[in-house]
């Protein structure tokens, strides 16, 4: 048995997961993963195993983190979040020990643990010495810019790396040079069998559509009424649809407008990215990550002063600030094509998948 630690802030940890797993299942024929994750990374793998007959992975649902604190798309109190974070990391180191003291018994001679930005995971593992493979797109976080707070998460920054460093290995899924225990593969997404021209049929995309994805969270609340107020606009020049996914705990009424839909929190949004002709997010890795493998053009804004996703955002020529023209961007966008092949990335699923295969047959 192989556990699979994935954390649980955010969707873009067990979508990734999920996909390295499969991708192992289908190439190598090993299936005897057990997930380890919590809050709503739990409920989705759960569904994901509803809905799909050829791999099923059983999941623990051991975490539940703290949220960030989010007001019209900017994060607040970013260090009190960083306080609770530590309280978590914590918390979550114990349940981790107890955890596989009680897996020890049953999980083979030769342990591995795969971890997905789970630190506490990382942690107990580098203390018991079993084998560890960390997948990671972040080295250090910067949340607390400046001032004395910022010597708390540099501490926390140094034992961070450590812990990278101790790892047996760091997939990074993005671009760069191999060095070290650290391994480059790119983006790493869940693929697609079904064509463009089918999944479109199947969604009712009958005209130019535009989709708006907010990863399963209420933090995307305020990017979807701003995108609803440019697109009730813009749909006056083109002939558009727009179609919105978003968690069940937002309240978002069109009275009686067709113009655009809601489809909810769908576990295949991936699919629904790849058949839009223009995707909306903020800039969560995932989204950006599929946007780039599937060749749909993307608007991605960020949370102000979360450092990770202003990065991503800046990245693909964006800012906070833009979320004030959407009108002008998203016209920009239609105007052009589905990227070009040469401008998408590949996806870095299969490289992954060989890398934890070799210590699968250790």
């Amino acid at each position: 048995m192989t556990l699979f630690f994935s954390s649980p802030i955010g969707l873009g940890h067990i979508t990734r997961d999920i996909a390295i797993a499969k991708e192992i299942a289908k190439s190598f024929d090993y299936h005897d993963f057990e997930f380890i994750t919590g809050s709503k990374a739990f409920d989705f793998i759960c569904n994901e195993n509803d809905s799909s007959e050829e791999s099923k992975f059983p999941a623990r649902n051991l975490y539940f983190p703290p949220e960030f604190s989010v007001d019209e798309g900017k994060l607040k109190n970013s260090f009190l979040w960083l306080l609770k974070y530590v309280s978590y990391f914590r918390k979550s180191k114990i349940k981790v020990k107890k955890f596989l003291s009680i897996r020890g018994m049953d999980w083979g001679a030769s342990p591995l643990i795969i971890t997905d930005e789970d630190f506490a995971s990382l942690s107990v593992g580098k203390d018991l010495n079993i084998p560890r493979i960390l997948i990671t797109d972040i080295l250090r976080t910067n949340f607390i810019r400046n001032g004395i707070l910022s010597g708390i998460e540099k501490y926390l920054n140094n034992s961070m790396c450590n812990l990278i460093k101790s790892s047996d290995c760091v997939i990074i899924p993005e671009s760069g040079d191999n060095r070290d225990n650290l391994f480059y593969v790119g983006p790493i997404v869940r693929e697609i069998r079904t064509s463009r021209d089918d999944l479109r049929r199947r969604f009712l995309f009958n005209k130019i559509t535009i989709l708006i994805t907010t990863g399963g969270t209420s933090y995307g609340h305020y990017l979807i009424k701003k995108t609803v107020e440019s697109f009730m606009r813009l749909r006056k020049r083109f002939d558009c649809d727009l179609v919105i996914s978003f968690s069940s705990n937002i309240s978002l009424n069109n009275q009686g407008d067709k113009s655009w839909r809601n489809i909810g929190f769908v576990n295949n949004i991936h699919e629904y990215v790849y058949a839009a002709d223009l995707v909306i997010s903020l800039a969560g890795k995932s989204t950006i990550d599929e946007s780039l493998v599937y060749g749909t053009p993307g608007i991605f804004i960020p949370i102000k002063n979360h450092f990770e996703q202003e990065n991503r955002a800046r990245e693909m020529g964006f800012s906070y600030e833009d979320i004030n023209k959407l009108d002008t961007i998203m016209e920009e966008k239609l105007s052009g094509f589905r990227l070009k092949k040469e401008n998408m990335a590949s996806n870095g699923v299969a490289k992954a998948a060989m890398l934890i295969n070799e210590y699968l047959n250790k």
